[in-house]
C-alpha cells in the first residue's frame, strides 16, 4: 500500500489532572485519506498497576470507560473527516481516560500499523518467537565468548525518574557500568523503529545521569536487530540513541562488543561489584 499521511493519539489513564501522570493504555490511529480509523485497547489493566501500583481503584469503572471511550470512538469515527475532529473528541473527554494530542503518522497498512504501534505504546503482548530467538542468539554469543567475572547477568536497575524497573540480560563495566539491551528494530514502518530508538534514547539518559548505589555510574549498550539492507533507518537509530547517551552495536557488530569487553571490561569482583 501507498504510503498515507495519518495521525495517532495515546489513550491514557490519568487518575490525577493536577498531577498529570499517566498510563498508557490504548492507541487511536486515523488516516482521513482512506477513511480509516483503528482503535486498540489493554485488555487489562496490568500496565496502570505498574505505573501507579495496587491501589483501591475501581476496576470495574476502569474497564467501563475503556470499552467506552472504544466503543464511542468506533462509532464517531466514522464522521470523522480530518485530525481537527480526532482532537475536538479527545478534548471532550471527562473522565480518568484521555486522548493525547493527535501526532502525525505514516500509514501503509493500518490494521497492520495499528498492532505494532499497540506493541509499543502500551506494550501488552508477549514478545514474538522471533524476538525471543533474537535475544537467545545475542545470549547465546556472548556467553559462548566466556569472558568470565568481566560480564554480570541478569540485572535488574530501578529507575526513578522512569518510575520503573527494567530488567537487563547482562553488564560490564569499563569506566561505567554498561547495560547491555537486545532490541528489535524490525518493525515494516520506519517511523515505528525511530519511536522504539526514542524510547530506548529516553531510558539511556536517565540511566547516564542517575548513578546507581551498588554499580555507580550507567550506560545503556543497545545491541540492535535490524532488516537486511535497512543501512539509512540504522543510521537514523544510531544517531536517535546517541542523544540518549546510547552505544548500538548491529547484530554483525557483536564480536566488536566481544573485543570490547575483552579489551578493556574489568573483572567486576575487583571493583565490588
Amino acid at each position: 500500500m501507498k504510503p498515507t499521511k495519518g495521525y495517532y493519539s495515546l489513550i491514557q489513564f490519568c487518575p490525577d489532572q493536577a498531577r498529570l501522570e499517566a498510563a498508557n493504555v490504548g492507541v487511536v490511529l486515523f488516516c482521513p485519506e482512506l477513511n480509516a480509523l483503528e482503535v486498540r485497547i489493554a485488555g487489562d489493566n496490568s500496565r496502570i498497576q505498574r505505573f501507579f501500583g495496587k491501589r483501591a481503584f475501581d476496576w470495574s469503572r476502569v474497564n467501563s470507560y475503556k470499552q467506552g471511550i472504544k466503543e464511542r470512538l468506533e462509532i464517531e469515527g466514522k464522521d470523522f473527516r480530518n485530525v481537527e475532529d480526532l482532537k475536538a473528541f479527545g478534548q471532550r473527554r471527562g473522565n480518568s481516560l484521555q486522548l493525547t494530542i493527535p501526532r502525525p503518522f505514516t500509514v501503509r497498512d493500518p490494521h497492520k500499523d495499528i498492532e505494532e504501534l499497540f506493541d509499543e505504546v502500551v506494550g501488552e503482548r508477549k514478545q514474538t518467537p522471533a524476538v525471543k530467538g533474537f535475544r537467545k542468539r545475542i545470549t547465546d554469543q556472548l556467553l559462548k565468548a566466556k569472558l568470565g567475572p568481566k560480564l554480570k547477568q541478569d540485572i535488574a536497575i530501578e529507575v526513578p525518574s522512569l518510575r520503573r524497573e527494567i530488567e537487563f540480560p547482562f553488564g560490564y563495566m569499563n569506566g561505567r557500568f554498561n547495560l547491555i539491551q537486545p532490541v528489535s528494530f524490525q518493525a515494516s514502518n520506519p517511523d515505528q523503529v525511530r519511536r522504539t530508538a526514542s524510547s530506548h534514547a529516553i531510558e539511556g539518559l536517565a540511566l547516564y545521569e542517575h548513578p546507581h548505589k551498588t554499580f555507580g555510574a550507567l550506560e545503556l549498550v543497545v545491541v540492535g536487530q535490524f532488516r537486511t539492507n535497512e543501512n539509512e533507518v540504522r543510521e537514523d537509530v544510531r544517531r536517535i540513541l546517541q542523544q540518549g547517551r546510547v552505544k548500538l552495536y548491529a547484530t554483525n557488530e557483536v564480536d566488536e562488543l566481544i573485543t570490547e569487553i575483552r579489551v578493556h571490561g574489568r573483572e567486576l569482583d575487583t571493583v565490588g561489584v
